[in-house]
């Protein structure tokens, strides 16, 4: 006890030095506590940035080859299942044949039934087409109306029958909307012929669909529109019908164009991926874009500096040792007559050491405190054990290292020196 209290008396003595202790750590201290706040205020940023742009895409096609899809039925199925997509427009098409519906009466009637009208329609594909009238087009498939910009246009002009309206695109029923130039009633059923290319020919079928909406004059680009399940519903039917036959040839159900809106822009990577994965990257059939431009220009410096921060937290901690190192080194050393008279009064080199550890530990243990409680007063916030048991330790490490580096006296030669 009577050495520890000649300690502390010595360093009652030098009471600038250890102010200087309890400054330094308690500096040292505010500024570590106050740099997870900066941290987390950096990761609140980033994910502000993230969630306030918005990311739109595209994988439409390149029409090298028509009978090949941009965006197959499978993987149209893992993108809508992702999760990562919270708008998705897409579009299939194929071509069709049918007839207006006078040219179609005027071989079966106006009462025929619907396997007359079927006799009829097959008896008429037979002509030649500039004889029969027949309506050549392309019939599109949606999975919702506001994937068309053309449907949204026109869509007050658009007469629905009772019960429909544009939500219909969303199921899977046989219906459709066409031309009033066809000449249908709504709730009229169209027989129709699809033509889709399978393997350089072409796989033919008839449908009939039943007219729940019409819009006056024509559209360019498609003259009838269809749900978009049930395009996939009719490619599964056609293709069980073709095997029965013994053709194993397929109508593959695809996608010509998918529009997309990007969730989470956190999960970009991992969209990116899948579109790697699944050969779109480097196909020839389709054409990806992802408008993350204004994204990446936006975040970079930030996730930079988020990264820089982060990165920094080891360093900060080396430099408190370091602190701890340089100040114990400098007190340590002006008191080598105090450790030799200390010696020579009995005390051994590991009791001196230890003596002089502890002033520095309950030196920086004030100065910690003090720093957690001005941090404490400014931000009301948790004392942070965690932080404060850390600084503490490497303060103690580098001064241990000072004072075991300074206590190796020569007594008789610091007592011929002060002599």
């Amino acid at each position: 006890m009577k050495g520890f209290s000649y300690l502390w008396h010595m360093a009652w003595r030098r009471k600038a030095a250890c102010l200087l202790v309890v400054v330094a750590t308690m500096v040292a201290t505010v500024f570590m506590l106050f740099y997870p706040g900066l941290i987390e205020n950096t990761r609140k940023r980033l994910e502000e940035t993230y969630q306030g742009i918005t990311v739109t895409g595209s994988i439409v096609s390149t029409g090298i080859s028509p009978e090949v899809p941009a965006v197959s039925g499978s993987l149209w199925k893992e993108i809508q299942e992702s999760g990562y997509f919270s708008n998705l427009y897409a579009s299939g098409s194929f071509s069709i044949r049918a007839f207006p519906k006078e040219i179609l009466e005027q071989k079966t009637g106006a009462n025929a039934s619907e396997q007359e009208q079927l006799v009829a329609f097959q008896n008429l594909l037979t002509q030649a087409e500039e004889e029969s009238g027949v309506i050549m087009a392309s019939m599109r498939a949606y999975n919702t109306f506001s994937a068309e910009d053309e449907l949204v246009r026109i869509q007050d002009d658009i007469l629905w029958l009772d019960g429909y309206d544009e939500t219909c695109l969303k199921g899977n029923e046989r219906i459709c909307i066409v031309s009033e130039k066809w000449g249908y009633a709504l709730g009229d059923t169209i027989p129709m012929l699809a033509r889709v290319l399978v393997n350089k020919s072409y796989m033919e079928g008839i449908f009939r669909m039943k007219v729940v909406g019409t819009y006056p004059g024509k559209i360019t680009g498609f003259a009838a529109v269809m749900p978009l399940k049930t395009m996939e519903d009719l490619t599964i039917a056609a293709n069980a019908v073709q095997k029965q036959n013994g053709n194993y040839s397929e109508w593959i159900f695809g996608l010509n164009e998918v529009y997309f809106t990007v969730r989470d822009n956190l999960q970009l990577d991992q969209i990116k991926t899948m579109i790697t994965e699944n050969g779109l990257r480097d196909s020839k059939y389709a054409r990806v874009r992802i408008d993350d431009r204004i994204l990446k220009e936006t975040v970079g410096p930030i996730e930079s500096n988020l990264a820089q921060l982060e990165g920094s937290y080891l360093f900060f901690f080396v430099m408190i040792a370091a602190i701890g190192f340089f100040i114990s080194f400098l007190l340590a050393r002006g008191r080598k007559p105090e450790y030799a008279v200390m010696r020579m009064l009995g005390e051994s080199r590991a009791q001196i050491t230890i003596k002089a550890l502890c002033e520095q530990f309950v030196l920086c243990l004030a100065g910690v405190m003090l720093g957690a409680a001005v941090v404490g007063l400014m931000e009301k916030s948790s004392f942070q054990l965690a932080i404060c048991a850390v600084i503490l330790l490497c303060y103690t490490l580098g001064a241990a290292v000072a004072v075991m580096l300074t206590v190796r006296v020569n007594v008789m030669d610091i007592l011929r020196d002060k002599e």
